[in-house]
């Protein structure tokens, strides 16, 4: 079997965002063409839409928050293999069903079972994306070779930010808790405050410092002078 770039990768990775991205907005209610207008279905229906379009909003951003994430990832990756491939694939397949899930967060049924589909398949994608960077990381065969320990563990640490937020929907959700919408914002502002800066490298990690400058001296050499021999006349 042929090899498969990691370019390949990142093109379908970036084709199966937008697509998903873009389903979203069927989720958007909207009246029936049969249905009477009445001042009260009109109040309904703007409070039904209002939250509908905001659920919206709150599902496309934490896609975009997964895809950057995977940005991230795949910019300190210099390749991939088939085990890192097929956890790939299992995430674009767990993405395509949240336009399916995200369905249900209006509690338009009034079950949190259904209610809950939505932060199980965002645990699911927290999950796997944690599982490629570990995989990744431990593997010399893929990770960038100027990567070093603090940069991988702070990308950990940060992949860490969807899946406590995760399961904190489940718990809440199970628990019965309303009005729960503030967890679309929770990783932003998780992200904002602890994992603003990552950690810069040394000129030695990064490759700029001459081995050969031992003694601490940082002044250029001079310059030495070629001498031109003089023609005899």
């Amino acid at each position: 079997m042929e090899p498969i770039s990691k370019l390949n990768l990142e093109r379908i990775t970036n084709g199966i965002y937008a697509f998903t991205m873009t389903l979203l907005v069927r989720n958007i209610a909207f009246p029936e063409q049969t249905a009477v207008m009445s001042d009260a279905a009109i109040d309904m229906y703007i409070m039904t839409t209002v939250i509908s379009v905001f659920n919206f909003i709150g599902a496309f951003i934490i896609l975009g928050m997964f895809w950057l994430f995977y940005f991230q990832m795949f910019h300190r990756i210099r390749s991939v293999d088939f085990h890192f491939v097929h956890l790939h694939l299992l995430s674009l397949m767990i993405v395509v069903f949240v336009p399916f899930t995200q369905s249900f967060t209006d509690d338009e049924f009034g079950l949190s079972i259904l209610e809950v589909l939505f932060h199980f398949n965002y645990f699911a994608l927290a999950t796997l994306l944690i599982v490629q960077w570990h995989y990744a990381a431990n593997n010399p065969a893929l990770i960038e070779p100027g990567m070093t320990w603090p940069e991988v563990d702070f990308l950990q640490k940060k992949f860490l930010v969807p899946l406590v937020v995760s399961l904190l929907g489940i718990v809440l959700v199970l628990s019965g808790m309303q009005y729960i919408d503030f967890l679309y914002l929770l990783p932003f502002v998780i992200l904002g405050i602890f994992f603003r800066k990552p950690p810069e490298r040394t000129v030695t990690e990064a490759g700029g410092a001459d081995p050969a400058r031992d003694d601490g001296d940082e002044t250029d050499p001079a310059p030495v002078q070629e001498e031109i021999p003089e023609e005899n006349a």
